[in-house]
């Protein structure tokens, strides 16, 4: 049966340890991924990204379906979001699903965003969905994996399903298999089964990472479960920089029997509890051993040492402006090394203005770290991403520049974002497998390019607003009975 589904979305992964609030205007920029987009120039816009809509529009299509888009946007993580961007968003898809006349709903969430007003931003938005398209229309969607899910998400909501991979490959994957379970939610009626479990401890982000264990392994039993039951299951490992009282990793699952959904949901959650002493294991390095190391390695090695400066990661809200990675490669003396991306406008505004070649004596990021530098390297930041995580038709990082000081480079950019694409530096004719060491401001997620061209891959505690460690946060509503860490 061909049906009507109106599909929008609204995607942000606050902190709530940023003070700088995201408001609209961080919504309509465009820079790794579309600014805010409305009606039929989503379908023209998304079509090939690897994004949730995107997937499910081409697989709804494939069934059928008739396709009434609504309104899309995401911004880059940071502070809540201000109630003025909420509130616009809000305003956009309820009165766009209201206005429908859809069969069924879907919307493509992240499910860790605050907001000024509401801690649960998304089960707001979900809350205020369903009141206006009643409680016979089925509404469905897609999660990302750093969703704090709360009861609200799983109330207002006949079925969401979130990433299994980090970094998140199956962006589009999940919205198509949102797309392929439309059937069987239809059958299960008004009222799913449904069941969550939330687990004790919280994951550090760099731990949840499915490319290693205990990750990879829970995902392959999460599908074998799923296979097995019949019932939609979901592991998410949370979002930890995050002060709310639904903060932490969840598992949860849909289906037409309580008794089936209940026992899959525990069986899956036993497996994460039983993987606690794995998440704790996992170690990350002080940046001065880190670079030491990294400086070793690489002197025998045939690939560049990758090291991953997760403290300062733009992807879960830092300022991605920090330099002590920088000092550290310049104090240890380090030859052929790149560092990207360091957020610093200004300086890369002086390089376009004093261009190749020109000799810089301006401080860069914060604390400042003091030139000379040399520009070696300048774009307008316009570039085509490979990686299959973005699978970017363009990425945008405003004025670029690559400024050198010894043996370290550093790529300096306009636009905030994580450096997931090698053509973050090869747009600039500059292949960082020609580098010995590459410095990423990212935690997980540039595994998705640069993986395959380490020799190895050091994650390193830089200072920086994203701790690595989440019993360092200064938490006030976080429940009682959770760990801070694995077997805190």
């Amino acid at each position: 049966m061909a049906l009507r589904v109106a599909v929008g979305g609204f995607l942000h992964e606050s902190t709530t340890f940023v003070d700088r609030p995201t408001a609209w205007e961080d919504f309509a920029r465009t820079g790794p991924w579309p600014g805010a987009c409305e009606g039929e120039a989503m379908l023209r816009t998304f079509d090939g990204l690897n994004l949730g809509l995107a997937g499910f529009v081409d697989e709804a299509r494939k069934a059928g379906h008739e396709i009434a888009p609504v309104a899309w946007t995401m911004a880059q993580p940071g502070g809540p979001v201000t109630a003025q961007a909420f509130e616009r968003m809000s305003a956009a898809l309820v009165d766009g699903y209201r206005r429908s006349g859809a069969d069924v709903i879907f919307c493509e969430l992240h499910g860790a965003m605050v907001a000024e007003s509401y801690d649960d931003a998304e089960g707001e938005l979900l809350r205020r969905i369903r009141a206006v398209v009643g409680p016979g229309v089925p509404i469905l969607g897609t999660l990302d994996l750093h969703v704090n899910m709360s009861d609200a998400m799983v109330a207002h909501a006949n079925l969401l399903s979130a990433f299994r991979t980090y970094p998140h490959v199956d962006w589009a994957e999940t919205g198509a298999r949102v797309a392929r379970w439309l059937d069987r939610v239809i059958a299960w009626g008004p009222a799913p089964a449904k069941a969550m479990r939330r687990m004790p401890f919280l994951v550090p982000v760099t731990a949840g990472c499915s490319m290693i264990s205990p990750a990879k392994e829970l995902y392959r039993a999460l599908e074998a479960i799923e296979a097995e039951s019949g019932v939609h299951l979901n592991f998410t490992p949370g979002f930890p920089p995050a002060d709310i009282a639904d903060c932490g990793p969840a598992v949860f699952g849909y289906g037409a029997d309580e008794a089936r959904v209940q026992r899959a949901v525990d069986r899956l959650a036993d497996l994460v509890d039983a993987a606690e002493p794995q998440f704790a294991a996992q170690r990350v390095q002080p940046v001065g051993e880190a670079v030491a190391n990294a400086i070793r390695i690489a002197g025998s090695a045939d690939k560049p040492v990758v090291l991953a400066d997760t403290q300062d990661n733009p992807g879960a809200g830092a300022p991605s402006n920090t330099t002590g990675i920088i000092a550290e490669l310049l104090a240890q003396g380090a030859e052929g090394a790149i560092i990207g991306i360091l957020h610093d406008p200004d300086a890369a505004a002086a390089a376009h203005a004093a261009g190749l070649g020109a000799h810089l004596n301006i401080p860069l990021g914060a604390p400042a770290q003091p030139g000379p530098w040399t520009v070696v390297a300048l774009s307008d930041g316009h570039f085509a991403g490979t990686a299959p995580m973005l699978r970017s038709k363009f990425a945008e990082m405003g004025k670029t520049a690559v400024l050198k000081q010894n043996g370290v480079e550093v790529l300096v950019a306009t636009i905030r974002q994580q450096p997931i694409h090698r053509e973050t530096f090869s747009h600039l004719g500059i292949d960082p497998r020609d580098r010995k060491i590459v410095a990423l401001k990212s935690s997980v997620h540039f595994r998705a390019g640069f993986q395959e061209i380490a020799s190895e891959v050091i994650t390193c505690a830089s200072p920086g607003m994203n701790l690595a460690d989440p019993a360092d946060f200064s938490y006030q509503k976080l429940p009682a009975g959770i760990r801070r860490r694995p077997r805190a």
